[in-house]
């Protein structure tokens, strides 16, 4: 006698429906497997965002941190629309980017304003103004340079340029 119930027979368990498994060999039908949605607007609003932040802390490469922060907030926003549609994957990468731009423009901003403040208070408008009446001669130029560097090394006690070494 055999251990197995006879074909049809489950006893308790219903059949199993018939076409319900993928078709052997090759690739399954479409509807086992989800298209993978691309993230690259995502990816590369996060990427600039963190890339922005980083540069906001230095002076010297704020302005380069501000066109990045605006880059990242663009393609962000442009990412999380195409997410919402569901044409695009990255939601979460999308909106960390936007946020991070923001943040570096808020800085860029806060560095600006900073450093234009210092400028004026150590005499940047004489300096701007003597440049204007120099009128592109660089002998003059230099000169307004030159007495800028004097007045803030006699304010700030401090030299710019390094003393000669024997």
């Amino acid at each position: 006698m055999s251990q197995y119930p006879p074909p049809g027979n489950y006893g308790e368990y219903p059949a199993p429906p018939p076409g319900g498994y993928p078709p052997p060999g090759g690739q399954p039908p479409q509807y086992w497997q989800e298209s993978p949605k691309g993230k690259g607007l995502a990816v590369t609003a996060l990427v600039l965002g963190i890339l922005a932040v980083l540069l906001d802390c230095t002076v010297v490469l704020a302005v380069v941190g501000v066109i990045f922060g605006v880059l990242a907030a663009i393609f962000g926003l442009i990412a999380m629309r195409k997410a919402r549609r569901g044409t695009a994957g990255g939601f979460g990468m999308a909106v960390a980017g936007l946020i991070l731009g923001v943040l570096s423009l808020i800085g860029g901003i806060v560095i600006g304003i900073f450093v234009w403040i210092v400028f004026k208070d150590n005499g940047g408008d004489d300096l701007l103004d003597c440049i204007s009446k120099a009128g592109g001669d660089q002998t003059k130029v230099q000169q307004c340079q030159d007495q800028f560097r004097n007045n803030l090394e006699n304010k700030l006690s401090i030299t710019l340029t390094p003393a000669p070494t024997p």
